[in-house]
C-alpha cells in the first residue's frame, strides 16, 4: 500500500502543501524556535514553505514569534523556569536572525547524509566509465556532479544525452566524504528507494539556498 502524503498549511502563504515541501518548527525547552528539518522532534509544530523567500518573510513579519507561545504550551518542561518577559511574565520566545542560514546549513548536511545512505543502499554508480554507461544505457537520467569538476570531463560525461538531470551543488570533497569514496566527481543516481528521498531533500535544499 502506498504511503499516504501528509499535508500541512504554511503559516506565511496559507498554502496547503505536502509536508516534504515545508519546514517544521518546534519550541525548544529554552523557548528558542527550532527548525525540525526531519519533522521528528516531539511536541506540536508549525510549518513554513521550504523556500528562502518565504522563510525570510516569516522573519520579517514575526510569524514565528507570534506562533511561539502556542508552541510553548506543548513542551513538557515546566515553562516557569524559562526566561520571563518583564511585562507579562510569559516565556520570551526567541527566533534567530540568521534562521534562513541555519536552515540552509541543516538541509545541506541532511542531503549529504542521504548521499551516504544512497551509496550504502547500492543506488549510486561511481567511476567515469561506469557512470557514463549507466546514463547511456538508460538506467538513470540523474547525474550528481561536483561543482569543481573539470569542464571537459563534464562535457564528455553529458555528451549526446538528452533529458539529463544534472545536480551540481556540492564540491568533489563533499561528495567524496559523504559517499565514502576517494574521488567522487561524477555519480549516477539509480531510481527508486532512498533515491526518491534524496531527490526530495535536494529540492528543499535548492529552494532554501541563497
Amino acid at each position: 500500500m502506498a504511503k499516504s502524503i501528509r499535508n500541512r498549511k504554511c503559516l506565511v502563504t496559507q498554502e496547503v502543501l505536502p509536508a516534504s515541501k515545508l519546514i517544521r518548527f518546534v519550541a525548544g525547552p529554552d523557548a528558542d524556535i527550532v527548525p525540525d528539518v526531519a519533522a521528528k522532534l516531539p511536541g506540536r509544530g508549525c510549518w513554513i514553505k521550504a523556500d528562502r523567500e518565504t522563510i525570510e518573510a516569516a522573519l520579517e513579519k514575526k510569524v514565528l514569534l507570534r506562533a511561539g507561545h502556542q508552541l510553548l504550551k506543548n513542551i513538557k518542561k515546566d515553562v516557569e523556569n524559562l526566561e520571563a518577559d518583564e511585562n507579562n511574565n510569559k516565556p520570551v520566545v526567541k527566533v534567530r536572525n540568521d534562521l534562513a542560514d541555519q536552515i540552509e546549513e541543516l538541509l545541506h548536511k541532511r542531503v549529504l547524509d542521504y548521499v551516504g545512505l544512497a551509496n550504502r543502499a547500492g543506488h549510486l554508480v561511481a567511476g567515469f566509465e561506469k557512470v557514463r554507461a549507466a546514463l547511456k544505457g538508460g538506467k538513470t537520467n540523474t547525474l550528481l556532479t561536483a561543482i569543481d569538476a573539470a569542464d571537459n570531463g563534464r562535457s564528455k560525461m553529458c555528451q549526446g544525452l538528452d533529458n539529463l538531470k544534472v545536480i551540481d551543488i556540492f564540491t568533489r570533497e563533499e561528495l567524496s566524504k559523504a559517499a565514502g569514496l576517494s574521488n567522487a566527481v561524477h555519480l549516477a543516481l539509480l531510481p527508486g528507494g532512498i533515491s526518491t528521498s534524496l531527490l526530495r531533500e535536494i529540492s528543499r535544499y535548492e529552494r532554501c539556498k541563497k
